[in-house]
C-alpha cells in the first residue's frame, strides 16, 4: 500500500465520519498542512456530497430527546419533543391572538372616533358678541370660552369721547336690572373676566349685552344712563 493510498483511506474515513474524536482532530490539524490530504478529503466530499442529496431526511425519534437527556442525568425534567413543541405553539398562538385582538380593539377605537367626529358635532366652546350700531366695523367684541369659562371684551373701534366713558352691561329677563361688567373707552383697550360653570355661565350666554355713555368714572345710578349706542348677542364663532 502506497502512500496515497493510505492518504485517501484516511480522507474517505474522515468524510464518511468512522474516525474517533481524536483522530479527527489530528486529520483536521493535519489538512491545514498537508495539501495531498486536503485534496483527497476534497474529492471524497464531491464524491459523496451528490449521494447525501438523493436520500430522503428522517426525522428523529420524538423519544431520542427524552433518551438524550437520561443519559447525561437529567430524566427527571425529562419533557419530549412534541410538548415542548405544543408548550411553545400554544404560547405563540396567545401572543398572536393577543396581538390581533389588540389591533382589531384599537382599529374599531379609531373608527369610533372618526364616525362620532365626523357624524357627531362637537360642543362649541367659543362664542362671541358683535356690539356695534349696525356698521360694518364693530365697536366691541365680547367673546367666550366656555372651556376655561374666560370671558375677554375688546375695544376695537368705538368713537372716541372726551369726557364720558363707554359702560358695557349684561342685560337679561332673569335680572331685575343690567349688570355692568366694566368701563372701556381706549381702542384696543380689552378686559378679561372668569366665570363660574353653571347658573351663572348660562344666564351670560343666553343675555344681551349693550354698551352706554356714561360719565367719567361710570354710571352714578348703576344702571345706564347715557345712550345705548351699541348691543349685541353671543353666537358660535366659527371654527
Amino acid at each position: 500500500m502506497t502512500e496515497l493510498d493510505d492518504i485517501d483511506g484516511l480522507a474517505a474515513e474522515y468524510v464518511l465520519g468512522t474516525l474517533s474524536r481524536e483522530e479527527r482532530l489530528t486529520v483536521a490539524d493535519r489538512r491545514a498542512v498537508d495539501k495531498a490530504l486536503d485534496r483527497a478529503i476534497g474529492a471524497w466530499e464531491n464524491r459523496l456530497g451528490s449521494l447525501v442529496e438523493t436520500v430522503s431526511p428522517v426525522a428523529p425519534s420524538p423519544n431520542l430527546y427524552n433518551k438524550i437527556r437520561a443519559q447525561i442525568g437529567l430524566s427527571q425534567h425529562v419533557i419530549s419533543l412534541k410538548s415542548r413543541e405544543q408548550a411553545l405553539a400554544r404560547r405563540a398562538n396567545r401572543w398572536r391572538n393577543a396581538f390581533a385582538g389588540a389591533t382589531a380593539l384599537a382599529a374599531s377605537l379609531a373608527g369610533v372616533m372618526v364616525y362620532r367626529d365626523a357624524i357627531v358635532p362637537q360642543p362649541a366652546t367659543q362664542y362671541v358678541a358683535v356690539l356695534d350700531a349696525g356698521s360694518d366695523k364693530p365697536a366691541f367684541l365680547l367673546t367666550v370660552d366656555t372651556k376655561t369659562n374666560m370671558c375677554v371684551i375688546t375695544a376695537v373701534n368705538p368713537p372716541k369721547q372726551s369726557d364720558k366713558t363707554y359702560q358695557v352691561w349684561m342685560v337679561s329677563d332673569k335680572m331685575p336690572k343690567p349688570k355692568s361688567l366694566g368701563m372701556m373707552n381706549e381702542p384696543g383697550e380689552m378686559q378679561a373676566m372668569p366665570m363660574q360653570a353653571g347658573p351663572e355661565m348660562d344666564l351670560f350666554m343666553n343675555a344681551s349685552f349693550a354698551v352706554s355713555v356714561e360719565p367719567i368714572g361710570g354710571s352714578p345710578t348703576g344702571t345706564p344712563t347715557g345712550p345705548v349706542l351699541f348691543t349685541g348677542k353671543l353666537i358660535q364663532a366659527t371654527p
